[in-house]
């Protein structure tokens, strides 16, 4: 079935680009930039909290803002940026 991988190959390519679209909307929906905003935002509220352990569940795109909130990243591992289904990752805030 070439056409389903072309297909595939399409979305694939489509999504990993609008992942670089910061500042876009997609769909009327809120950009990258205000999901950020919108989880850093947690994150800081979080962060006061240091006696306290915290698991969030999430899918690559939390998963991708989060990891970026503590650690530095280009747009490129940004993009890149995934988890594997049911793993763990740890982040520590300082």
């Amino acid at each position: 079935f070439e056409a389903l991988k072309q297909q595939a190959f399409l979305l694939h390519k489509h999504f990993f680009e609008a992942k670089k679209q910061f500042v876009c909307r997609h769909e009327g929906g809120e950009s990258m930039l205000q999901l950020a905003q919108r989880i850093y935002n947690l994150l800081d509220e979080l962060g006061k909290e240091a006696d306290k352990t915290y698991m969030l569940v999430a899918h690559n795109g939390i998963a991708r803002v989060v990891c970026s909130y503590f650690h530095d990243m280009t747009n490129e591992e940004y993009a890149s940026y995934g988890v594997k289904n049911c793993s763990l990752t740890r982040f520590d805030f300082d």
